[in-house]
């Protein structure tokens, strides 16, 4: 055995290091200054706040991805359940905050009341559009909402409630949203339909579209004002159903849910969906640690990569399999790959942040952004309820890796691995109740803002380029053994 070339090199974790303090012209880190935009992927709008939550079961549904895209954030649906299912929580999301409603929830006049109620609570709207016929084809005869319902009883026919067509007070194409409030609030009405000059109906614009853009002004949007949300994929070949179900339910991102992202399986479903496929939502690839493995990621067609090797709290890759590279060593190894390049491949950070000073240093590094699990897994967003354990309310966490994971895909059928081969490389706990994850995610910008605040850093970009590290010589704590705050 050659044994020279067996010691590669030293890993820098987030306790290794601190960032230096630097002159800076920055008076506040509240003052505006500084714009902690980022990208996620190549083709997907910026986000506001470059924090992502994590694709895990117990940390991103609907609620988490809806609450963080409002307040400038991004989440990441996990792919723990049915490809319909999984859909559904996209389309909760992308519904809840749009300019105009171009896809509005549509029934026949001979439908009920309670058919129509029953609608409203699948699509969480305030109101149907009610039309003449078998299929809607953009004609309409008028409008329902709750306080039209209460004119009549369950089994009251629609078109006997509705308010018809020629009451409604409509907008033609070509108004703004901005005019159709107001004339919305000249005529005290909530809603007004978009009509073309046909009189078929184009979209509905609401008050309450409305004041969700006049109360998150930052909010994380597509290129048609629509909340931002990624989902993930595995990488076999049942899969690519769900990637395409996605893809057709206007996800922003796909992104592939793989522990080790150097594998043929990367560049088999990168071809199949790119090439054969032809799908044109970004996907971001991983994971990986290293040079290469950053490389291979962006060859393969990725249009963003996360990188992480067994940081995560809830990750037991280091003690099972011994693999593994600190955080931050492998952070600057996805770096160096593109520094390069003309186009840099987007980074994530993923995993190890249990700190708001690591969101700075993962920065820092040469991350976009950061992806967050353990730390939001304790909120209200989060899937589950929460326990109480000797007097104080908690929420379970667990690695995708676990053996509680994997029962729950051999239960969904999404692995070919049986029970008795499998090694579990992730561990399921508890962590305290944190309440909204507005507050981690407060807390969380804080920390960045601060971090650049002291490198005079007035963009993500101005981080990368700007800020250095020192190392710290202190007692090594195993990354995925340090305390959640």
């Amino acid at each position: 055995m050659n044994t020279q070339n067996k010691i590669v090199g030293e890993g820098l974790g987030f306790d290794d290091v601190l960032l230096m303090p630097q002159r800076s012209s920055i008076r506040s880190r509240f003052s505006g200054e500084i714009d902690t935009s980022a990208s996620v992927a190549r083709g997907a709008p910026k986000i506001h706040i470059p924090i992502i939550s994590a694709n895990m079961d117990t940390v991103t549904g609907w609620r988490m991805s809806t609450t963080l895209a409002l307040l400038g954030g991004f989440g990441v649906i996990h792919r723990f359940m049915n490809i319909e299912d999984q859909v559904k929580e996209v389309r909760r999301v992308k519904e809840r905050m749009r300019v105009i409603e171009d896809h509005p929830p549509v029934i026949p006049a001979s439908a009920t009341i309670r058919d129509a109620q029953r609608l409203l609570r699948e699509r969480e709207r305030g109101y149907v559009i009610v039309f003449e016929g078998e299929s809607f084809d953009g004609s309409f005869v008028g409008i329902a909402t709750p306080r039209d319902f209460d004119a009549g009883e369950g089994d009251t026919l629609l078109r006997e409630v509705m308010t018809p067509k020629e009451r409604l007070r409509s907008v033609p194409p070509g108004t703004t949203l901005e005019s159709a409030v107001e004339q919305m609030r000249k005529h005290r009405v909530e809603k007004t339909p978009l009509v073309a000059d046909d009189g078929r109906l184009l979209g509905v614009y609401t008050m309450k579209d409305y004041e969700y853009y006049q109360h998150y002004p930052h909010a994380s949007l597509d290129y048609k004002g629509r909340l931002l949300v990624g989902a993930a994929i595995g990488v076999q070949e049942h899969e690519i159903e769900r990637a395409l179900a996605l893809a057709e339910a206007e996800v922003d991102i796909l992104v592939l849910d793989i522990a080790h992202g150097e594998l043929d399986y990367t560049q088999e479903i990168l071809h199949r969906l790119k090439i054969i496929e032809r799908v044109k939502t970004p996907i971001v690839a991983g994971n990986i640690a290293t040079i290469d493995g950053a490389r291979y990621v962006r060859d393969c067609g990725a249009d963003g990569v996360k990188v992480g090797v067994g940081p995560g709290y809830v990750c037991e890759t280091r003690d099972v399999a011994g693999v593994g590279v600190p955080q931050i060593t492998a952070i600057l190894n996805a770096a160096k790959a593109f520094e390069h390049d003309s186009d840099p491949l987007p980074i994530i950070g993923d995993g190890g942040i249990r700190k708001p000073g690591d969101v700075a240093k993962a920065i820092a590094a040469g991350a976009d952004t950061v992806m967050v699990g353990s730390l939001f897994a304790g909120t209200e967003e989060s899937p589950g309820e929460p326990v109480e354990q000797d007097g104080i309310l908690k929420k379970m966490v667990r690695g995708m890796a676990s053996a509680t994971a994997f029962e729950k895909r051999l239960a969904l059928g999404s692995t070919t691995t049986r029970a008795e081969e499998y090694v579990p490389e992730g561990r399921t706990t508890f962590t305290p109740y944190k309440g909204s994850a507005s507050k981690v995610l407060k807390r969380l910008r804080g920390g960045l803002l601060s971090g650049m605040s002291y490198t005079n850093a007035r963009t993500i970009a101005e981080m990368h380029d700007r800020a250095q590290f020192i190392i710290v010589r202190s007692p090594a704590i195993p990354e995925q053994r340090r305390p959640l705050q």
